[in-house]
């Protein structure tokens, strides 16, 4: 506890210097990691490096607990403060996999473990759950396949980690320097600015032999895995009556795949590859979807992680956005139009007389879309987190909303966080709770289980998926993470199981005998006589006869492989402010030509490339290349010593420019310290006449390269 509170008091300390306004005339720190020249940003490094002096002169009573034995890790073997992150300045992240705020510092965080490739920065997720399914290691190691996430991730299942720093809520991130010692703890979302200026800060402060460069040992788990199916994670369907089709957001392939009622494929809007680009279905991107509504000749799409609502014209096979510009918003009103209407996290919709009902997860509201007006508008919830009922909609509150239905006059909603299931009268906005949560406490989101019963007496476990069936006179819910499916009346407000053992599992079978893992999407057949179910960690869709409760699983036939992602090109690999730079002879090309560059990389003797450190090379995107370059050819690995030849295509008009190009390695050698180098070359070329058209460039790793201090021995010690 003295650990705790002395740690405690010196963060509080580091936030109320935080809060002051930089006092006319103070001069900001340089940077000598980045070129970040933003007078706020450089006011934040000054304070973390004020802060970092003060915390490392109690370095020894912040020392930081090392990992318990025995988890579950994911990424990585076992990693300890002792070995492996000695030396380095390490963030950990304290998450949840069902917490959307822990959804959103995931970018945040791999932009920065982007940005600081190479640096004595190691990355971790501590996973420490709220719910009892998020204890299980499988499902842990799923959400990390489903959110791609990149570094090690650790099983805290019974939050030792957490308290043993004194972590309060979800996120929450801690920065650890080299020693190592306790530097800065940060909770919420929103402070990627604040984690990048304390790693720049501690790289100023601390000495060179004081940090280590050997790469944190990765053994990926979607390299482990072999799934077989065409989709990945499928989160929300819908069906088209009059068309017999059905929609599937397949959402880790960016994509809407669109099959008949059998499973036969018919076409897919999105090209696979993340992004947010409107157009033809062949062209356009999207990023996660997630929530889609049928509302002939439109399907409209709740794309998540795109912070966007987004509309598919079935007829003219077309991908545009109406609200959104994927970037996460904090509006808590709305009334904006198109691009300059931010959302949060969008993660349902639902269409009703002509509106487009949004589940706003990201700000914990419902919001509608008029498609009249063109405008996005909050409906109900103050944006609080809360299981909070009202007569006035507006006064309400949700948590984490994910799912929506309409029947009886009502918009039947899967209150994730609550787990609840939930209703909105849509005559006069008044809210109620019709089964889960704790009515009598709205700040209570822990009421959760699986139990049948009334009212708040039963109980959910983050349902994300609810349906009116009208012949059943019931709600279906996705009861998520009890791997079930429940039946909800809402005159009585009774609950009961329906379909799934509760065991997380692919098993078709009879009502309860059957097992689905994380359900979280629901569609009614046209003919009202069975359920498609989006059975999510199964990457499967399954079917279930309202009739006799049997499941089956859908035989998907014909779905194309999506396009594999490319590594992105808007970050650096190493901003460097003394990057050694290289201008090449101009390379001279006609219009319309071909050309190429030839890359030749070499490593001092008796030195080898880091094996699954991530060496790579990449063109930087720029606009104004006179040259075009297939994006697959644009970047790639550096494994082993020979020449790449890269091609060109020149425009068809006389222009001019200046193409770059750089790469970043890590080498060692078989015993002693590990080495960063990173070389930029600069390539002038002219289309107008023809001349030389190919260009060689060539460089030797090591000369310029940088090392982060010593090896450390497999005992730690230096």
């Amino acid at each position: 506890m003295k650990y705790v509170m002395t740690f405690l008091t010196v963060v509080a300390s580091f936030q109320l210097t935080f809060s002051q306004d930089v006092p006319a005339g103070k001069k900001p720190v340089e940077s000598s990691v980045a070129k970040n020249k933003d007078p706020r940003f450089m006011s934040l490094l000054q304070d973390l490096r004020k802060h970092i002096e003060k915390v490392d002169a109690l370095a020894k009573d912040l020392q930081i607990p090392d990992f318990p034995k025995g988890k579950e890790w994911f990424n990585s073997p076992p990693l300890s403060f002792k070995k492996e992150l000695l030396g380095k300045i390490t963030i950990l992240d304290f998450w949840t996999y069902c917490c959307i705020n822990c959804m959103h510092v995931l970018p945040e965080l791999a932009a920065l473990e982007e940005k600081y490739a190479g640096y004595p920065v190691a990355f971790i997720g501590v996973h420490s759950a709220k719910f009892e399914n998020e204890r299980v290691s499988e499902n842990i190691r799923q959400a990390v396949l489903r959110y791609e996430i990149g570094h090690p991730v650790v099983n805290d299942d019974q939050m030792e980690m957490w308290r043993g720093i004194g972590v309060r809520s979800w996120p929450t991130l801690v920065v650890v320097g080299p020693r190592p010692n306790l530097l800065l703890m940060v909770s919420g979302e929103g402070n990627k600015e604040v984690i990048e200026a304390c790693i720049q800060a501690a790289l100023q402060f601390y000495p060179a032999e004081a940090f280590r460069h050997e790469p944190v040992p990765v053994a990926l788990e979607k390299d482990k895995q072999v799934i077989h199916s065409p989709l990945r994670f499928p989160g929300k369907l819908a069906v088209d009556p009059a068309g017999q089709r059905l929609f599937i957001s397949d959402s880790n392939h960016n994509r809407i795949v669109i099959t008949d009622l059998e499973g036969n494929f018919r076409e897919a809007a999105g090209t696979g590859r993340r992004g947010l680009r409107d157009g033809p279905f062949h062209q356009a991107a999207f990023n996660r979807p997630q929530g889609l509504a049928f509302s002939d000749p439109h399907l409209y799409v709740a794309d998540a992680e795109n912070h966007a609502l987004r509309r598919v014209d079935l007829k003219a096979k077309t991908v545009t956005t109406l609200a959104g510009n994927g970037f996460q918003g904090r509006d808590y009103q709305g009334g904006g139009i198109g691009a300059g209407q931010l959302l949060s996290t969008p993660w349902d919709v639902a269409v009703y007389e002509g509106k487009v009902f949004i589940a706003m997860a990201g700000s914990h509201q419902i919001w509608t879309y008029d498609p009249a007006a063109g405008a996005c508008s909050a409906y109900s919830g103050s944006g609080a987190e809360q299981n909070l009922n009202s007569r006035r909609r507006e006064l309400a509150a949700w948590a984490q909303p994910s799912g929506l239905s309409t029947g009886k006059g009502q918009l039947f909603v899967a209150d994730s966080e609550s787990s609840a299931v939930r209703s909105i009268d849509l005559a006069s906005g008044a809210t109620r709770t019709i089964a889960g949560g704790d009515d009598e406490n709205p700040m209570n989101l822990f009421a959760f289980g699986d139990r049948d019963g009334k009212r708040d007496g039963a109980r959910l476990q983050h349902p994300l998926g609810v349906l009116w069936v009208e012949r059943l006179r019931r709600v279906v819910v996705a009861d998520t993470y009890n791997h079930r499916l429940k039946l909800v009346d809402p005159e009585s407000d009774a609950v009961e199981s329906w379909a799934g053992s509760g065991k997380a599992g692919l098993k078709d079978g009879q009502g309860l005998e059957a097992q689905f893992s994380e359900p979280a999407g629901l569609a009614l057949s046209p003919d009202g006589q069975s359920l498609f179910v989006a059975d999510a960690n199964n990457h499967a869709i399954r079917t279930v006869d309202l009739g006799s409760r049997q499941v089956r699983t859908l035989a998907l036939k014909g779905i194309p492989e999506a396009q594999g992602a490319f590594p992105p090109r808007s970050q650096r690999l190493a901003d460097w402010p003394d990057l050694p730079t290289f201008r090449s002879n101009p390379m001279k090309l006609a219009p319309g030509s071909q050309g190429k560059l030839l890359l030749r990389l070499k490593l001092p003797e008796g030195f080898h490339y880091t094996e699954g450190a991530g060496s790579r090379w990449q063109i930087l995107a720029g606009d104004g290349l006179p040259v075009s370059i297939a994006e697959e050819s644009a970047s790639g690995p550096i494994e082993k010593a020979g020449d790449l030849a890269i091609p060109l295509t020149s425009v068809k008009e006389k222009a001019s420019g200046m193409l770059r190009l750089e790469a970043l390695a890590y080498f060692c050698k078989d015993q002693g310290p590990c080495r960063l180098g990173a070389v930029l070359f600069e390539v002038p070329i002219e289309v107008n006449e023809p001349g030389k058209d190919a260009v060689e460039l060539e460089h030797t790793f090591g000369d310029q390269g940088r090392s982060f201090g010593k090896a450390v021995q497999a005992d730690g010690k230096r």
